[in-house]
């Protein structure tokens, strides 16, 4: 996602409060894990399937299989396995770990922000404050929102894409579990439930992302607004 430039800049301009990176660094961790743990799960699955199961995956090989008649399909597996297992895998979860957690960045931010104006309300006589902390926070809740626009404007169409790939393919694995049942293996029982969860959970991810930020965009909003009438909600 970054080989043109782009991401690295829109990173660099993110500026994050010492405990702010530090809350994000455990949370970054936390999700890099679990998106290789799903990563290294689903390699197996495919890696099974695609060797092991005499075939089950072969569809995958078309037009392949249709058009080429070869005696020994291991050279065509590899080659679809390799693009499958790993580039398109990881094509998928990686930048949903990406999105969800620049997400959570810039939810942390406006969450840490409100809570300052609170703070600052709670702690002023009066609760009314300067026109010098006003003009502040204001600025400072001017500087997450242009960083949530930039990323937006990298991220929409993939976001947009994500989403709506996914929905698909949720329509899809339901209609294949209702009405085809290709296998009796356990272990292609199992990843094919472990894919119906991923799509599933991706769908979630890409929404709940979109969520946190717009929610908390409007919410700090009102919280700034507030301070110039004395008041919080």
């Amino acid at each position: 996602m970054s080989y043109s430039g782009r991401m690295d800049r829109m990173l660099s301009r993110i500026q994050l409060g010492q405990y702010c990176a530090t809350y994000n660094r455990k949370i970054a961790v936390i999700y890099s894990s679990l998106a290789w743990i799903i990563f290294i799960v689903d390699f197996g699955f495919m890696l099974y399937s695609f060797f092991f199961t005499g075939g089950y995956m072969d569809h995958s090989l078309t037009p392949i299989i249709t058009h080429v008649n070869l005696s020994d399909l291991l050279i065509p597996r590899l080659v679809v396995f390799l693009f499958i297992g790993i580039y398109l895998n990881a094509a998928w979860i990686f930048p949903h770990a990406l999105s969800f957690m620049l997400a959570t960045i810039f939810t942390h931010q406006y969450r840490q922000l409100s809570s300052s104006v609170e703070k600052t309300l709670d702690e002023s006589d009066e609760r009314r404050v300067s026109d010098s902390d006003i003009e502040l926070y204001r600025q400072q809740h001017q500087d997450i929102s242009m960083s949530v626009s930039r990323t937006d404007d990298f991220l929409r169409f993939h976001n947009a894409g994500a989403f709506c790939c996914q929905l698909f393919n949720v329509i899809l694995f339901l209609y294949d579990f209702i009405f085809f049942h290709s296998s009796n293996d356990p272990i292609v029982i199992v990843m094919r439930v472990f894919w119906m969860f991923g799509v599933v959970s991706g769908l979630s991810v890409t929404a709940a992302g979109g969520i946190m930020v717009n929610h908390y965009v409007s919410t700090t909003a009102i919280h700034v607004i507030c301070m110039y009438d004395g008041y919080s909600i």
